[in-house]
């Protein structure tokens, strides 16, 4: 028969893409992910995924089951949510802070979202970087932050929102001078704009090349990643920027992404807030569906890298 419990498992292993995102989503250790996958693989007899050097790709089986299986725990949420005080109509006040590289897409749909089926609930968002809002939410200035994880904050209650790759972009007419996926090694040898180190960002790029002897010493830092992906389309200068930033941009041809030699680089965004106060349910359902729409996000963008333009060496973008 099968359970709840395995069709959340496959709903999130499907949107995550790998077994190691899925259980860090779930807050569970891997092997009880794969042990859930096979139970109901073995119920249903069929093979919903297949094991690539990506991750986890959902066979034709895999597809159809996702299709008939999310609504319904859609459904089961939403159902949730009605029986949430006054049948469902949810109100009052959320603040919370974001990090700049995730107020794109999935913020204005995430409020569209919230305009359209709850408009009770009253929203104040303000941006800004990791540790500025860590520490507005240890004054009780915010209710919750999402931010990137780089630094420890065992005081507070982590939700990790969001796990995504970091890719090399660059202008659509740019010539990449090295190898595709881009070794960590050739970094140090591209023309970079960055972040500055008041960034949680350059600090999770650092963070990495530091444990691989490898230091970069961009001649160009801006902090508004709005402005390094305009300037990128002007020029021939290269940035390593996370896939859900630069989704729109490769989605109108402005912009081209490569992806970085394994290990690679990641950067995990989470919310964080005060373990001592409840967190009320516009909160609750603010942040849920914030990390839906990034993981969409994310899913989108990382498709795109997928192009077989994208794959090749030295290739004029």
């Amino acid at each position: 028969m099968v359970e709840l419990r395995q069709l959340t498992y496959f709903v999130c292993l499907y949107r995550e893409g790998t077994m190691t995102r899925a259980a860090q989503r779930l807050n569970i250790v891997q092997p009880a992910v794969s042990s859930q996958i096979a139970k109901l693989e073995s119920e249903l007899g069929q093979t919903l995924f297949e094991r690539g050097p990506k991750g986890m790709t959902p066979t034709q089986a895999g597809e159809e089951a996702y299709q008939l299986f999310a609504p319904l725990l859609d459904q089961i949420a939403d159902a949730r949510q009605a029986l949430m005080g006054n049948r469902g109509q949810i109100s009052g006040q959320v603040r919370v802070g974001l990090i700049a590289s995730a107020t794109n897409d999935a913020l204005s749909s995430t409020l569209a979202y919230f305009v359209d089926q709850h408009p009770e609930v009253e929203i104040h968002v303000t941006s800004g970087f990791s540790m500025e809002l860590v520490n507005a939410v240890r004054s009780g200035a915010l209710d919750c932050a999402v931010i990137n994880q780089n630094f420890s904050q065992d005081d507070l209650h982590c939700r990790e929102i969001v796990n995504e790759e970091l890719m090399v972009a660059l202008g659509a007419q740019t010539r990449l001078p090295t190898e595709n996926p881009v070794p960590l090694y050739a970094l140090s040898g591209l023309k970079l704009v960055l972040p500055s180190r008041r960034h949680g960002l350059r600090i999770v790029i650092e963070d990495v090349l530091r444990g691989h002897s490898i230091e970069l010493r961009p001649r160009l830092e801006l902090d508004d990643l709005s402005v390094i992906e305009n300037f990128l389309r002007r020029t021939d200068w290269v940035s390593i920027l996370p896939v859900t930033l630069v989704q729109r941009g490769v989605a109108d041809g402005g912009l081209r992404v490569h992806s970085l030699a394994a290990p690679g680089i990641h950067r995990r965004m989470i919310c964080v807030r005060d373990r001592r106060r409840p967190m009320s349910a516009a909160e609750f359902l603010f942040i849920d569906v914030l990390s839906r729409k990034l993981t969409a996000l994310r899913n989108a963008a990382m498709s795109y890298s997928e192009e077989p333009v994208v794959k090749g060496t030295n290739v004029e973008l």
